[in-house]
């Protein structure tokens, strides 16, 4: 959280904000809070479209794509609206980085039918709430689909919501529940107009719920976390969203907490202690007055409201335009499709833009996403390859070329220069993009020739995207295999302290564990050396050349010292003093009883491994498909995975294995 504090809290506009008396008679009914990801508004069926065919028209303004069936008009609207709620989040907070380091591609839908065609799953099971809107965050690129006919007062503000949580993720690490929440219902409840954007409006299902029910006790709001029932049931949810938001409505425009500057000094101790309860109660004092000021707030008969003038993120008009070729449209949309895990449209419209047009790079682009995405790494890599024979403009071609050649094969020399050019290709194409340099630190980091460069790529992947503790977690992999083991244990702290999701929190456990194992050999090396000395021995102590591996590293073999076992067990107790090795394959078989058995293919070997039971081994996983959670014996063969060892001279045996990593 270093160097995030005296970034919020600078003022909305020039003019403080207008008084507006919310309304007293609220709506008979209120919609409740739809998911994180969805805008839902109960639609009346429309009528099938009939006619013509579709006009498809592609719309980029500086920063967004829109593509759309509704026409010119309706598409350069959204662009602008788009464009103006960016320019707000500049305006508001200048030090924040508003740019995503990826496209944000929207369909503009004309009507319910389109918007059902391009995301089925919400009409196929019966009763379920229609969608106006969703947002969807990939690694590569992020979408919105949304329908332009909505005639609501704000069709799209979970669309905002997540945009704004977008955002925030450039800019902090961990940043606590509440706070997270209430920055993006406040602004995603914002009203954007021609040359201005209203914040801070009370939506009226916030006010009936904080009106009607019973705040939660500030202290225990403050800590909340991502597992906490109050975040997550859904008797709690509203409760938690309108009580985070109206925390957060006070601190930005209430007169005497925006004079005091309150957001801002929360901020600061917050990022000096990484503690928020310690932060609130040095920023706003006694939590139960404090409680007490915010229930008043909350059932005040007026609320200010903000106004944040845009003015300068150009007229609409100006934005180039053209019609889509039908062949684009298809990858388009398999690409979308592909992003939204349905994977029969994704292949069909691949197929269809391929078969238009054999010679659109983004035809191939769509159809090697799919295949990575479904684990199919050499078809990736030939798709990808095809794409970038076609001259390719995107980066993200260039980023799973190498990604699917690192995950499909055993690396050879030439395969890891390839990757190489491959990911730096894609740097020099999108300089924001943190993905390409995580993976570049991982693979740098393999080459003792190299791992100066590892760091540079490790740290930049880390600032790039902080809300995303993989990069950082990457970059903690590679401070130990750099031999910076202070400064790694250092980095894994504050990333156990910002992990959320039980995925991350055992991500961070595990790189604790290994971080430990290596100050342990470090130490011991240490020793071997100190006593050569005191007894004139010339001693050559060989070290690791990789102490740990990172989270996506792809390196085939490597001897990993005396690293200790993550919890105490007989292995470790029968091999204790011998160096443990890693070796990095596809598992081509598993004996799942015990005494069990894993063979492994390496480089054209096949190698056996055994274990005395399941209880003295840990299995463990790093891969996205697996979110934390290691796969089944079952399901083991076929998987990439990272196996750590002793040595053991039995016949027809490599190793007794200590560790099995999925990757």
């Amino acid at each position: 959280m270093s160097g995030l504090c005296a970034i919020i809290g600078k003022g909305l506009t020039a003019s403080f904000p207008d008084v507006h008396s919310r309304h007293m008679h609220l709506p008979a009914r209120a919609s409740a809070l739809s998911s994180v990801l969805l805008s839902v508004a109960f639609l009346l069926p429309m009528a099938p479209t009939g006619g013509a065919k579709d006009v498809w028209v592609e719309v980029r303004s500086p920063n967004f794509t829109v593509i759309s069936n509704a026409g010119e008009k309706e598409a350069r609207k959204v662009a602008d609206q788009f464009e103006q709620f960016r320019e707000m989040f500049h305006n508001i907070f200048p030090k924040l980085r508003v740019d995503l380091g990826k496209p944000l591609i929207i369909f503009a839908l004309k009507n319910e039918d389109s918007l059902r065609a391009l995301v089925p799953a919400y009409w196929e099971e019966k009763g379920r709430a229609h969608p106006s809107g969703l947002y969807i965050a990939g690694e590569d690129r992020h979408y919105v689909a949304l329908q332009t006919d909505v005639q609501t007062e704000n069709p799209y503000q979970v669309v905002y919501h997540e945009y704004t949580h977008a955002i925030i993720n450039l800019n902090f690490r961990g940043l606590p529940v509440w706070l997270n929440e209430g920055l993006a219902e406040y602004f995603g409840n914002s009203t954007i107009h021609d040359k201005y954007v209203e914040i801070g409006k009370v939506p009226s299902v916030h006010l009936r719920t904080l009106q009607e029910g019973r705040l939660i006790p500030i202290e225990t709001l403050f800590e909340a976390d991502e597992q906490s029932p109050l975040y997550n049931e859904q008797n709690h949810a509203s409760m938690f969203y309108a009580e985070s938001w109206v925390i957060v409505h006070y601190l930005m425009l209430d007169p005497e907490a925006h004079k005091r500057q309150l957001l801002n000094t929360f901020m600061a101790d917050w990022d000096e202690s990484g503690d928020q309860l310690e932060a609130a109660e040095k920023t706003f004092g006694d939590l139960k007055k404090f409680g007490s000021t915010i229930e008043l707030y909350a059932h005040q008969p007026t609320f200010y409201w903000g106004k944040a003038n845009t003015e300068i993120h150009g007229d609409p008009k100006s934005y180039p335009s053209r019609m889509l070729p039908e062949a684009e449209l298809d990858a388009q949309r398999a690409l979308f499709y592909a992003h939204t895990q349905r994977p029969k449209e994704a292949a069909a419209s691949a197929e269809q833009a391929i078969k238009a047009d054999p010679n659109l790079a983004l035809g191939y682009e769509a159809q090697g996403f799919l295949a990575y995405s479904q684990q199919q790494f050499p078809d990736a890599a030939q798709a990808f390859e095809r794409a970038i024979e076609l001259r390719s403009n995107d980066y993200f071609t260039y980023y799973f070329a190498a990604e699917a050649h690192l995950r499909s094969n055993p690396r050879s020399t030439v395969d890891a220069k390839q990757v190489i050019e491959y990911l730096e290709t894609a740097i020099r194409m999108n300089p924001q993009f943190a993905p390409a340099y995580a993976a570049l630190a991982s693979t740098y980091s393999m080459d003792p020739a190299t791992r100066g460069k590892a760091l540079a790529m490790g740290a930049k992947a880390a600032l790039l995207e902080p809300g995303n503790l993989f990069y950082a977690t990457n970059y903690a992999y590679v401070l130990v295999n750099t031999g910076k083991t202070a400064d790694a244990r250092k980095l894994a702290v504050s990333i156990q302290k910002a992990a959320k999701t039980p995925a991350e929190q055992a991500n961070a456990e595990q790189l604790l564990r290994l971080i430990a194992s290596r100050e342990a050999y470090d130490k011991q090396v240490a020793a071997m050396k100190q006593q050569a000395e005191e007894e004139g021995a010339a001693i050559t102590v060989d070290g690791p050349r990789t102490a740990v591996v990172s989270a996506n590293s792809k390196n085939t073999s490597a001897p990993v010292g005396s690293i200790e076992s993550p919890r105490t067990r007989s292995v470790g107790d029968a091999h204790q003093g011998e160096n443990k090795w890693a070796v990095e394959g596809d598992v081509l078989s598993a004996t799942c009883g015990a005494p069990g058995k894993v063979t492994m293919g390496v480089g054209g070997m096949t190698m056996n491994f055994r274990f005395p039971s399941f209880d003295e081994i840990d299995v463990v996983s790093t891969a996205k498909q697996d979110a934390g959670t290691a796969p089944a014996c079952a399901d083991w063969k076929g998987r990439h995975v990272r196996l750590y060892f002793f040595k053991v001279k039995e016949k027809g045996f490599a190793g007794e294995l200590s560790t099995l990593q999925f990757l």
